[in-house]
């Protein structure tokens, strides 16, 4: 009845359909100082006029003009411009526009503003970048948007610059890496324990400044990439890593989720190798198991409104978000930062991994049997309440009889890090 009555109105006023689809393209503002560089991204993108709204600016004042007359939904920017350059005019984007995609879209090699970038872009892209290349990017910013029940948690999550990590586990890196006998595997080994640090680390590997193909999954092939020296530049910078603590939502406690996040990776990956899948499997699983519940964090890190009365109904507001959206919300924020669509996936369905589609046990089916083998071993981990394995979902795979032998199983974290 709906669509007979929409096709309907469609016949009265045809221009009501242009209208509709005009408001279902992606809106692109992309941003260079430039002219011929603008130009070639102008005829290169004409075939996606159809599916975008696309818009030129000369420079980040013409930009943030351009923006506050409409929006966008999505902003592509070089890195090195006169007067304010992309670093600044995406953070300008990330305060007024929070919702909005960012973009580095840039030629410029330098190391110190690549990593000064990285706090504001989501994404950063390396000139010359083919055309199929950049329309990838952003038309998966577009099925991402998807994974969201609302654009007021794309705004959350588009508000995140930096993530925090408790004081121990940055102090603890702060001393490793000043200590010249210091080794990969060591610094790798702290990060590794932390969310938020692992997150970033992975995504800057992840970026274009480096060029490589397979993505980075493991935190070690991630500090090889990006060394050891940039890693203590980020460390002292705090460009990636905020030490501020979040907000105290009743029952959060960020070093308590490092521990479950840890220990749910270590259970993924014992399980993987028990069931004999691969171990480029078991890695991957292990580092989705540290970031699954990294969209606790984003709500963590939310600002407190400013009129005190409303201070307990907004924390309640923000606990309760916080237990319905952060698998979706940290599975966004991944997606944003260029993670394989396997992780973001997994962590968006880890309490429901019937929704995966797996039909044999793989990435998100791990995940799920970690998390719970976690919670199992520590209850009062970090969840008002313990969750539970999704009903009927190890049946569906034949695999009900395995669960007591993967409850016996007692991974040993330190060794088992040791090795991802």
């Amino acid at each position: 009845m709906a669509a007979v009555a929409a096709v309907a109105a469609v016949a009265i006023n045809p221009d009501r359909a242009l209208t509709a689809h005009a408001m279902s393209m992606i809106r692109i503002l992309f941003v260079d100082d430039e002219t011929r560089i603008l130009d070639g991204v102008r005829r290169s993108m004409y075939c996606m006029r159809d599916e975008w709204r696309m818009r030129f600016a000369g420079s980040g004042a013409d930009a943030l003009q351009q923006l506050a007359a409409e929006p966008a939904d999505v902003v592509v920017s070089d890195m090195r411009m006169p007067g304010m350059d992309g670093s600044q005019l995406l953070s300008e984007v990330m305060r007024l526009y929070p919702g909005a995609v960012r973009v580095i879209l840039s030629g410029q090699a330098e190391p110190e503003s690549i990593l000064r970038a990285s706090r504001t872009a989501h994404q950063y892209l390396s000139k010359p970048c083919d055309a199929p290349t950049l329309k990838a990017a952003i038309a998966r910013t577009a099925s991402l948007k998807t994974l969201l029940a609302s654009d007021r948690l794309a705004a959350i999550v588009g508000s995140v610059d930096a993530l925090p990590s408790p004081p121990k586990a940055y102090q603890a890196l702060l001393t490793c890496l000043r200590n010249p006998a210091s080794k990969i595997s060591m610094v790798a080994d702290i990060i590794r324990r932390d969310v938020a640090m692992t997150a970033k680390v992975i995504k800057l590997a992840n970026s274009g400044f480096f060029g490589i193909r397979d993505p980075v999954q493991t935190v070690e092939r991630a500090i090889a990439l990006v060394g050891i020296e940039a890693i203590s530049t980020l460390v002292l910078g705090q460009e990636l890593f905020d030490m501020t603590s979040p907000v105290a939502i009743p029952g959060f406690d960020i070093e308590r989720l490092g521990r479950h996040s840890f220990e749910t990776a270590a259970c993924a990956r014992v399980v993987a190798l028990h069931e004999n899948l691969s171990s480029n499997l078991a890695d991957t699983a292990f580092l989705a198991g540290v970031l699954h519940d990294l969209g606790k964090l984003v709500f963590a890190t939310r600002t407190a409104p400013a009129m005190l009365p409303t201070r307990a109904e907004w924390l309640r507001e923000t606990a309760a978000q916080m237990e319905a959206h952060h698998a979706e919300v940290g599975g966004y924020l991944l997606g944003l930062w260029g993670f394989p669509d396997s992780i973001v996936e997994a962590i968006v369905w880890h309490h429901t991994p019937s929704r995966c589609g797996e039909s044999r046990l793989g990435l998100c089916g791990l995940l799920h049997i970690g998390d719970q083998l976690a919670h199992e071993r520590d209850p009062y981990s970090c969840e008002p309440r313990s969750p539970t394995l999704e009903a009927g979902y190890l049946e569906a795979l034949g695999l009900a009889d395995r669960w007591s032998s993967w409850q016996a199983i007692r991974p040993l974290p330190d060794s088992l890090a040791a090795s991802a």
